[in-house]
């Protein structure tokens, strides 16, 4: 049940009115029901009825951590909660392992030259939906019982609603028991235009923005040989674009129906793509899991407190789990290493060298500094997008559009130095495989308008997510404005939605 399709807008509409007219009391039970229909439903309208086994899966998850939970809040010596803690974090690890990265680790064996036959097969696993998400929420909520983060003992009916609470469940934000477990929901007139405006805005994002864009460079990633340098480059900045427009937008919708429910759910995202350091990206991109990854990887790694060079390695095993979190590929892994090495050597020219990476005063450099993390981002993207199965194939998709692009961009040297190296005699296949047959004879995109006009409304994004106070002045027409934002993006938009809309790019993680 996409949050941009009609049949959601069914439900919630349905679920809002009855929420707030039954007593109190029974709220926080309507909401379990109704977040366990929407995970099932889920299967139901598009895959069979594996829905229910989805349900049955997670419900058995969420029931083994409670009581696990439990018992580690009543454990009296400190050796037996951590026994409990590590026996509850091993059985969850392994829960993930089977039933999201068994295809992985068969194919890895197999690239080491075990035979294929004498291993098991993975193909009747099915992967449950947001497995990813909710096995480091019910993590974390578990790792904060053992910490005496957690005050009170967990009851059934907070906790059940902590993991299933259905606007967060599918893709985030990733909550912590701090975010959730000790608010008294209300609502009141403030609630009620901001949760409009974050759903209306999420929207525009998804249908208007991401939609759209994954239309037009759906062509240059699905034959990346075909394009030139500055395609493939344009292809990962709107990419870039498009993963922001829908992911933030989910996040935006997930925030604004929380909000309808008299609930607060953390931001997951403040203009990422105004930051000027890759520590400042990260502090600003999917927020909640950057923050899960340092509480609860990098800080009992040794975080600061180890000698520089093993704080790197932390830095970069930090990012290379977080990039396979996201997916059961190398390429993921690569991409995540990538980042957490621009990291350490960001913190090694800062704390070594003494060199700032960071402008403070000059507007000048800090747009460029801007744009470089963009298109920094950007190259990312391309090999974020691409996902191939096998590590040579990833290796060499990777290192071709690389190469196409950056060896592209200013002059033809690529088709020069394969003349020089078949010259010599030598085969220059493998390095055409790199850097592609045509490069630089810039070739369009289409509707390069549109495409421009959607990096307009990025900004304009980016400027509400960096300076929400800018709009405070006009909070007083929220009465007249939000209504007729509603009803103008309504228009534009129905004509879009269907019963199943377009499914949200992090759904899949």
């Amino acid at each position: 049940m996409l949050f941009n399709s009609v049949l959601y807008l069914l439900f919630f509409g349905l679920l809002y009115l009855l929420y707030w007219t039954i007593p109190a009391s029974r709220r926080v039970t309507l909401l379990i029901m109704g977040s366990m229909l929407f995970y099932a439903v889920w299967g139901l309208t598009g895959e069979g009825w594996v829905g229910i086994r989805w349900t049955l899966h997670f419900l058995a998850a969420i029931g083994f951590s409670h009581f696990m939970n439990r018992a580690i809040y009543d454990a009296t010596e400190q050796q037996t909660k951590k026994r409990l803690l590590s026996f509850t974090v091993v059985v969850l690890l392994i829960n993930l392992a089977v039933f999201k990265y068994a295809a992985f680790f068969l194919g890895f064996l197999i690239d080491l030259g075990v035979p294929a036959e004498a291993l098991p097969d993975a193909k009747g696993l099915f992967l449950p939906l947001a497995i990813s998400f909710y096995t480091f929420q019910i993590i974390a909520f578990t790792v904060d019982v053992y910490r005496g983060t957690i005050k009170d003992r967990p009851t059934a009916s907070s906790y059940f609603l902590f993991i299933l609470f259905f606007p967060q469940l599918i893709a985030g934000p990733i909550m912590r028991s701090t975010d959730f477990l000790d608010q008294k929901p209300f609502l009141n007139s403030r609630r009620m235009y901001d949760g409009g405006w974050l759903i209306v805005g999420g929207l525009i994002k998804k249908v208007l923005l991401a939609d759209p864009m994954g239309n037009y460079v759906a062509p240059v990633f699905g034959n990346p040989t075909a394009y030139t340098s500055w395609s493939i480059l344009l292809a990962g900045m709107s990419f870039s674009l498009q993963v922001y427009c829908d992911f933030s937008g989910y996040t935006d919708m997930a925030r604004g129906s929380a909000l309808l429910l008299g609930y607060s759910i953390p931001e997951n995202f403040k203009a990422p793509f105004f930051s000027l350091s890759a520590r400042e990206l990260w502090q600003r991109w999917h927020i909640t899991l950057t923050t899960w990854l340092r509480d609860y990887i990098y800080i009992p790694l040794g975080g600061n407190r180890v000698s520089v060079v093993r704080n790197y390695f932390n830095q970069f095993l930090t990012f290379a789990l977080g990039g396979f979190w996201h997916g059961a590929d190398y390429t993921y892994i690569f991409w995540g290493g990538m980042w957490g090495i621009l990291l350490a050597v960001e913190r090694f020219v800062e704390q070594v060298l003494g060199i700032k990476t960071v402008p403070e005063k000059n507007v000048p450099m800090k747009l460029l500094k801007g744009l470089f993390m963009f298109v920094l981002f950007a190259i990312g993207a391309l090999m974020f997008r691409s996902q191939p199965v096998m590590m040579g194939e990833t290796l060499i998709s990777s290192t071709r559009i690389m190469g196409q692009m950056l060896g592209g961009l200013f002059v033809n040297w690529p088709d020069r130095l394969m003349d020089v190296y078949a010259s010599t005699g030598a085969d220059a296949s493998a390095l055409s495989a790199v850097f592609g047959s045509q490069v630089f004879a810039l070739s369009e995109i289409p509707q390069p308008d549109t495409i421009a006009g959607m990096f307009v409304a990025l900004i304009f994004f980016h400027f509400v997510q960096y300076k929400p106070g800018f709009f405070e002045r006009w909070r007083r027409f929220d009465p007249y404005l939000l209504p007729l934002a509603g009803a103008i993006t309504g228009g534009f938009l129905l004509p879009a939605l269907s019963q199943s809309g377009h499914q949200f790019i992090y759904f899949v993680f």
